[in-house]
């Protein structure tokens, strides 16, 4: 008796070896498809480089144990934090389907006393930290000037300011977002961030002071404040100037409407000296 059931338990192990390894052959990864959002050549040349890498560890490996996170470490070490995981899917029984996007630039700190620069993306991540403010596609990336931020950050965190500076930086992500939506991100160079009035509330106030690349300026008042009212206004009276119009002058908005001049306000030879 004891003979007759160590037969049967010996052949439902073999059988279950068996089926172990057909299920195993049967589901093994035979092809990775790589879909990529990229406007870089180096992003786009990174996307396909994470393919091969992706093929070369894992094809042929098992389908039913592929650990999905395996895609995050490829991506993070091909594209240098640039590429961005949107998903991965697990097609029974042996395709693994990745998509994945650029994460682009669009702004720079530069870090206080160094000529070096926080390269922060449009998810808010530090992409880089760079020697210089160049951007991956095309010219540079717009600086940011005057907001405070904490200096110990590394690439892949997600970029934070100083505590207090929180609804200037808001402010800041409004701008670049409306800037982006009209396509005129590569219009401006520099955006300056400042109060003055001293720590009395009834005299102190902030600005934006934004510098283009034709050489008018926009001094937006209180920006923290009714922020999207402003920066409409602010790029509604750009866009309405002619291209000799935009080589001088000012944007101004604070509790009315923007209004431009070719005037420079007063106020700016006190805060914001002609150099």
């Amino acid at each position: 008796m004891r003979s007759k059931k160590a037969v049967i338990l010996y052949a439902v192990a073999v059988f279950l070896i068996v089926f172990l390894i057909t299920i195993n052959t049967v589901c093994a990864i035979t092809q990775f498809e790589v879909y990529y959002t990229v406007e870089s050549a180096v992003m786009e040349e990174r996307a396909e480089t994470v393919q091969k890498t992706l093929e070369s560890k894992y094809l042929h490996k098992s389908f039913l144990f592929f650990d999905e996170n395996k895609v995050n470490e490829v991506v993070a070490q091909e594209s240098g934090g640039y590429l961005q995981v949107m998903s991965v899917e697990k097609n029974f029984p042996n395709r693994i389907t990745v998509r994945v996007r650029e994460r682009m630039e669009t702004f720079a700190f530069r870090l206080e006393n160094s000529e070096k620069y926080y390269v922060i993306g449009d998810d808010g991540t530090i992409l880089s930290v760079s020697n210089e403010n160049k951007n991956n596609i095309a010219g540079k990336n717009i600086e940011i000037r005057g907001i405070p931020f904490g200096a110990q950050q590394e690439v892949g965190d997600v970029f934070t300011v100083a505590s207090g500076s929180e609804d200037a930086y808001r402010a800041l992500v409004t701008i670049l977002a409306e800037l982006k939506s009209r396509g005129m991100q590569g219009n401006v160079t520099a955006i300056d961030y400042a109060t003055v009035g001293g720590s009395d509330p009834a005299y102190r106030y902030s600005y934006f002071y934004v510098h283009t690349v034709e050489g008018v300026r926009f001094w937006i008042v209180s920006p923290e404040k009714d922020t999207q009212r402003k920066i409409v206004q602010v790029l509604d009276v750009y866009a309405s100037l002619t291209d000799a119009q935009r080589l001088d002058g000012y944007i101004f908005t604070g509790s009315g409407n923007a209004e431009y001049s070719t005037n420079r306000p007063p106020e700016l030879d006190e805060i914001y000296p002609e150099t």
